[in-house]
């Protein structure tokens, strides 16, 4: 009798339950299809771009299979006061190592190569005292933690320091196992597959951009122009002269239209399997049992218990930060085209002199959780609590 009292209060409260999340997840989308709801939110988004001086940002949420709700603020152009919208490009700089963590995933589970492989098989040489030392792998690299430091004699594998040229370091065991370039594997790979027909790689590097068969001068003008603020001067200065590279650590131009496709792809677990997805967003833990902020590819943590995954990104002229909650099929895309989306990640502490080996000024910032960017909190706020 015990028995089917409790069978009968489970069949009682499990449909309760359920119908429960569904409510939840129709709560989530009333709110990108309310318009009172989204100009607030638009407002917060505005007073954000003021507030760190950003002349201009594209935003885009992603739920459940579409690009829901989409704008862009200030502006693309501040001489000719053109304002962005979703498909006016940008650097995403970073955010390209996610898209270099798919390849080399997909070469790995193509046997073409393995992340336990010494860098010295692809005579990788990261210059000073680590050279091609065959203790660092390719997950080392992979997940920022090559490098060591001085309390562990600088030995691979025990902590977080985050280095973009290292990973970048990750083309030449790309090129090697599959014989292709980075950029020819990414657009055979992602952006073709996935109709991502305004992503390229950077058009300084004519060698890949070529690969697109577009032309550099008419692409170059759907770019938001770069800038930076001069904070002594009190105002945005636009930079020019300054030439960016492309491969697995940076590169990508994109827009908000693009990276919706991305986004889509990755909730419906295409280009990997789920259990690579899974591993992908699961913390590195290191040589001492610890689990650092970083899987493979993707800065990775919780909000609230509910597992999220983003990357930011930091470049002359842009910024910008791809944020999403897997569990929930949702994503926040932003990008700016200065540097100060993503300057609580960044900012750097200068060092005293004579004391950089044991300093590293990405540490302490690089270990934020996501919401300490307020752009980050104010849509987890809105769409996650």
């Amino acid at each position: 009798m015990h028995h089917r009292s409790i069978l009968f209060t489970l069949l009682l409260i499990l449909p309760a339950t359920f119908a429960a999340g569904q409510q939840q997840d129709f709560d989530r989308a009333s709110r990108l299809g309310d318009s009172a709801y989204m100009t607030s939110f638009r407002q917060h988004l505005e007073k954000l771009r003021t507030r760190y001086h950003i002349p201009g940002i594209s935003v885009g949420i992603v739920h459940n299979g579409r690009l829901a709700w989409s704008d862009g603020l200030g502006y693309k152009d501040m001489d000719n006061k053109t304002v962005p919208d979703a498909h006016t490009t940008y650097q995403i700089a970073s955010v390209t190592k996610t898209f270099g963590a798919v390849i080399l995933l997909q070469l790995a589970y193509d046997n073409k190569l393995s992340l336990d492989d010494p860098i010295s098989k692809y005579d990788i040489n990261l210059g000073a005292r680590w050279g091609s030392d065959p203790r660092i792998r390719l997950k080392h690299l992979l997940t920022h933690t090559a490098m060591g430091g001085v309390w562990n004699a600088y030995k691979p594998g025990f902590q977080f320091r985050y280095n973009g040229g290292w990973y970048q370091a990750l083309g030449t065991p790309i090129h090697q196992a599959s014989g292709q370039t980075f950029g020819q594997l990414l657009l055979d790979r992602i952006i073709k597959p996935l109709g991502m027909t305004e992503t390229v790689p950077s058009p300084d590097d004519s060698v890949n951009f070529r690969l697109t068969g577009l032309d550099s001068a008419a692409y170059v003008k759907t770019m938001a122009i770069p800038y930076d603020w001069k904070k002594k001067q009190r105002r945005l200065e636009q930079m020019k002269g300054f030439k960016y590279g492309f491969g697995p650590a940076a590169g990508m131009v994109s827009n908000v239209t693009d990276l919706a496709k991305y986004a889509i792809a990755i909730d419906e677990r295409k280009m990997l399997s789920p259990a690579q997805w899974d591993t992908m967003w699961t913390p590195f833990v290191n040589r001492r049992g610890k689990k650092i902020q970083y899987g493979q590819g993707w800065f990775t943590g919780k909000y609230k218990g509910e597992l999220v995954v983003w990357h930011t990104g930091w470049w002359t002229g842009y910024s910008a930060l791809f944020l999403k909650v897997p569990a929930r099929n949702l994503t926040f895309i932003v990008l700016a085209n200065s540097q100060d989306l993503s300057r609580p990640f960044y900012h750097i502490v200068q060092p005293f002199p004579g004391v950089m080996a044991m300093f590293n000024p990405f540490k302490k910032n690089l270990k934020n959780r996501v919401d300490a960017s307020a752009f980050a909190k104010l849509f987890l706020e809105s769409f996650v609590r």
